[in-house]
């Protein structure tokens, strides 16, 4: 069977996601839903509540009380925000991250992914972006596609992996030569079979070039910039060590100030250390 088919069935065959987040998403549809019906939810899972509570209370959401409920903790980030954390958490515990492939950790990979979800989040607010709540997730899981290699067809990825390091390129570059698909084609199937929104799709799927078929997006845009900056700070290892280059048309769709680095690599390192802890502990 050839990787395109190991990962069409894989990916068939993988479960719904977990109850929490299902009814979550349905409340929070639901037009007549309310804080307290949201709250009751969550806090029927006891590791959710934990987390959202911890999240709410982190600097990197910018609340600078003391959130003591999960009632409040939902009032503070709002809906579609709290089911984007439930949804990265469901994720992030639905594959192994105890499991080792040569260098590929999925612990590791899950760390540069929350690095690229906070760079991406802090781009969108240097930008002037006023909806921010795909920004997080959106960076969370533009490479998710590399877990579904990792857990269908992992001797296919050892190779990949062993070409990577050998020839000195980018893992994506090594998963076409390998494999003749890469984790961003990989990604955008998982992404349908779950019916993950459409802007989330689409930075799956385009976060390599930055833009959408010639065209910008700022949150795809902030996606590549994002992953670029958590490879160069060397938040995690997304299964290579090499900074691939920024797509010089994404520098017009994102009109970032002079000096944006300095601006936010501060709080990228500091919120980084504060997230990882909050998302992978278990």
């Amino acid at each position: 069977m050839d990787v395109l088919k190991l990962i069409n069935t894989g990916v068939n065959n993988l479960p719904t996601l977990p109850t929490v987040f299902s009814k979550l998403s349905e409340a929070i549809d639901d037009p007549n839903t309310n804080t307290e019906k949201i709250a009751k939810i969550i806090s029927s899972d006891q590791s959710s509540a934990f987390k959202i509570l911890k999240v709410a209370n982190s600097p990197f959401f910018g609340f600078r009380g003391r959130i003591d409920t999960v009632s409040q903790a939902i009032f503070h980030l709002g809906f579609n925000e709290v089911r984007n954390i439930i949804f990265a958490l469901s994720i992030i515990n639905f594959f192994s991250k105890d499991k080792i492939l040569a260098k590929f950790r999925p612990i590791d990979f899950w760390a540069h992914s929350i690095g690229v979800g906070i760079a991406t989040r802090l781009l969108g607010s240097v930008c002037g972006v006023t909806d921010l709540e795909p920004y997080f997730l959106a960076g969370i899981f533009h490479d998710i596609g590399k877990l579904l290699f990792f857990e269908f067809a992992q001797h296919d990825y050892l190779k990949v992996l062993d070409l990577a390091e050998e020839r000195k390129i980018l893992i994506k570059d090594a998963e076409i030569e390998v494999l003749g698909i890469d984790h961003a084609d990989a990604g955008k199937m998982l992404a349908e079979r779950w019916k993950m929104p459409q802007n989330i799709q689409d930075t799956i799927r385009f976060h390599h070039a930055g833009i959408i078929d010639k065209e910008t997006n700022i949150l795809v845009a902030s996606v590549h910039l994002g992953d670029i900056l958590a490879r160069a700070l060397s938040l995690g290892f997304p299964g290579d060590n090499l900074i691939p280059q920024v797509n010089e048309k994404i520098w017009d769709t994102l009109k970032l100030p002079e000096g944006f680095i300095k601006l936010i690599k501060k709080d990228l390192q500091n919120d980084f250390g504060q997230m990882l802890r909050i998302m992978l502990m278990d």
